[in-house]
């Protein structure tokens, strides 16, 4: 599908991922060059991304995107340039809390990459940034590793 004019087909294409469960490199690239080329990014396509995030595992590109993405369109789309309005940040909180109130996994790569590009931010995206919790690529090592190391500590 690449290189093609994929927005008709951009939906179901999000769901095959959905289906999928996975995220590979060459899917970001299409996901970018839709929302690049084709479509104009909007509200229902964030919640949509946001969505995908929760039900995929994504390769390390995904979360540099989707964050990349809803900054953005945060940030110089939504509302005055370069600030974060109240009623921006309730809806952003809202989607990376989804109907199930569990942060979406890449929730705070993206409030970190809002805070950073804005000039101006409501006080109550920092304070969902202060209380969600960073997802890790690091795999936590085996009990015996970390009984090894508290010995060695000791």
């Amino acid at each position: 599908m690449l290189g093609d004019k994929m927005y008709p087909y951009f939906e179901e294409y999000l769901h095959s991922l959905a289906e999928a469960r996975r995220i590979e490199i060459e899917d970001v690239r299409a996901i970018r060059c839709v929302l690049d080329e084709e479509v104009a990014t909007d509200r229902s396509i964030i919640e949509t991304l946001i969505d995908l995030d929760r039900s995929v595992e994504g390769c390390p590109e995904w979360r540099d995107f989707l964050s990349e993405t809803i900054a953005d369109f945060v940030v110089w789309v939504e509302g005055p340039l370069g600030e974060v309005t109240a009623e921006t940040s309730a809806w952003l909180i809202a989607a990376l809390r989804g109907p199930s109130g569990v942060p979406a996994p890449s929730a705070a790569s993206v409030v970190h990459a809002v805070i950073t590009q804005a000039e101006e931010t409501h006080s109550s995206l920092s304070l969902f940034a202060l209380s969600t919790p960073c997802a890790s690529s690091w795999t936590r090592p085996s009990t015996a590793a970390w009984e090894r190391s508290a010995d060695f500590v000791m």
